[in-house]
């Protein structure tokens, strides 16, 4: 595994406060399909590439879901487990999916991130399960900064600073000869 940008602690919080809502709220498993959300539960940040990814955290485990084709990225900057698919059969994506959620019944989405082509095969594939927003609930939770947090944006924003202070220095205006070129 490589190490993340965030503790073990950190990832841990982040994934206990998402446990804890899917408790108090009777949801069996959450499916995370946007890259804000994979990223800030999992620690791994996709590219798509034309290939579904997501994130699916129950009561005991999280476990992203991705294509064939990342040579082992998505475990080794997982903060969890990783399952691979391949595109051998058509929606293995959403074979994944029901094989990390057995005997859900109520899982939730990001009903912002889902479009409706995904959401009709999500029901296709698991007729028997009710899909409920958390979209919105993560998307609050990603509001509320830990100290690991805000130490780390403010290290970023030093370093951006700098960036943004050398590219000021070297603005200047062109001679109408340099324009010209």
């Amino acid at each position: 595994k490589t190490p993340g940008p965030f503790s073990t602690t950190e990832m841990d919080r982040r994934q206990a406060n998402l446990r804890a809502y899917m408790a108090e709220n009777d949801i069996d498993a959450a499916l995370m399909t946007s890259y804000h959300n994979i990223c800030y539960f999992s620690g791994f940040l996709y590219c798509a590439f034309g290939r579904k990814y997501g994130l699916v955290v129950t009561a005991d485990n999280a476990t992203t879901i991705s294509a064939g084709i990342d040579g082992g990225q998505p475990w080794r900057l997982t903060h969890g487990d990783n399952i691979t698919y391949t595109d051998w059969r058509k929606d293995n994506f959403f074979h994944a999916v029901q094989t990390l959620t057995p005997g859900a019944k109520r899982i939730g989405i990001e009903f912002d991130e889902v479009n409706l082509d995904l959401l009709a095969k999500l029901e296709a594939a698991m007729p028997d399960v009710e899909f409920v927003d958390a979209g919105t609930p993560t998307m609050w939770m990603r509001t509320t900064k830990s100290a690991e947090e805000i130490a780390h944006i403010t290290k970023l924003t030093a370093i951006a600073d700098l960036g943004g202070e050398a590219c000021r220095a070297a603005i200047a205006v062109a001679s109408r000869s340099e324009r010209a070129t």
